[in-house]
């Protein structure tokens, strides 16, 4: 199968990869205000770990429940938790390891609790005829991938110092393996599929040595503190959205493909890897969270520490929703 590799396919890897902050672009003018007018914002990227929102969207689920909510599209990494700190946004989806890196530097932020989760997204791609225990070079991108690269190698019982990792963007890397630049790397459809199209081999999965990622809806705790009830409301919706897409992947391919363009096969195929629900935080959570501060801060992404205990509010969800957390 072929795939293009167009605006929005790039936005998509922006939205897993980035940790600094990126420019918006939104489906209604960002100059539009919220004060006074009830309207809700919710940045989130391009990609389909954020079919619920692009869901309750497209079906006007929303405004059904009486909310005036517009969804900003983003180019991902750190624009959407950026946004909120500005003020140019009330929520925000953002992968766990993402908003991690804002909260260091903003405090203030909050994550509400999750509405997605995989174990299975990220694969690991290696070239024809190298073994695990053979690599030598790994292909990397910034951020989650090089958590996941790491903890892949030393899965392997591998030093991560021991092998060369080579910095790359995910559009890049089916090419660079086929050439034999790099042995392997670390990934998200459509690029592994692309590299196993071209003579690769797709070996393992993040869930095979013990990794995931979460998505998780972030607010500002002073905009949270005066507007509880309106979070809750939104995040009521998500939850049902996030229902629905688990339930009907053919009904969230179909949102997916109208937002943001993606071919909806592609979008059905990727919606298979995620787990959509929505959920409080647990200790598990608080632990990889935990984790993923102490890695950034070994790779100098952040400084200082990042108080867990605060910024994850922990049975937001049980206590503020309507729905039954997944």
């Amino acid at each position: 199968m072929t795939h293009s590799i167009g605006r929005r396919a790039l936005l998509a890897v922006a939205a897993l990869a980035a940790l600094t902050v990126a420019s918006t672009s939104c489906t209604r003018p960002a100059t539009e205000a919220a004060q006074g007018s009830g309207l809700i914002r919710i940045s989130v990227g391009v990609d389909p770990s954020y079919a619920p929102i692009f869901l309750a969207d497209a079906e006007g689920m929303f405004e059904d429940a009486g909310l005036d909510v517009q969804v900003m599209q983003t180019e991902g990494g750190a624009a959407g938790a950026q946004n909120v700190v500005a003020g140019t946004s009330e929520l925000s989806g953002n992968a766990d390891s993402t908003a991690l890196t804002v909260m260091a530097a903003n405090p203030s932020l909050r994550a509400l609790g999750v509405f997605e989760d995989s174990d299975r997204y990220f694969q690991v791609a290696l070239r024809e005829g190298v073994e695990p225990k053979d690599i030598e070079t790994m292909g990397v991108f910034p951020g989650i991938g090089l958590y996941f690269t790491d903890l892949y190698l030393r899965s392997l019982g591998r030093d991560p110092a021991s092998v060369k990792l080579v910095n790359t963007s995910p559009p890049e890397q089916p090419a660079l393996l086929a050439r034999g630049d790099i042995d392997g790397f670390l990934s998200f459809d459509p690029w592994v599929e692309q590299a196993v199209e071209t003579g690769g081999r797709d070996v393992a999965t993040t869930g095979d040595f013990g990794a995931r990622y979460s998505q998780w809806i972030l607010a500002s705790d002073s905009w949270l503190s005066a507007n509880e009830d309106v979070a809750a409301r939104v995040f009521d919706v998500i939850a049902e959205a996030a229902a629905i897409t688990d339930a009907d992947p053919e009904r969230a391919a179909k949102a997916i493909s109208d937002s943001i363009q993606m071919d909806p096969a592609e979008a059905r195929r990727t919606v298979s890897q995620i787990d959509f629900g929505v959920r409080d935080f647990t200790d598990d959570d608080v632990a990889r969270a935990n984790q993923l501060v102490t890695f950034f801060r070994g790779q100098g992404k952040i400084t200082g520490e990042v108080d867990t205990s605060r910024v994850l509010l922990r049975g937001w969800v049980t206590d503020h929703l309507n729905q039954p957390p997944a």
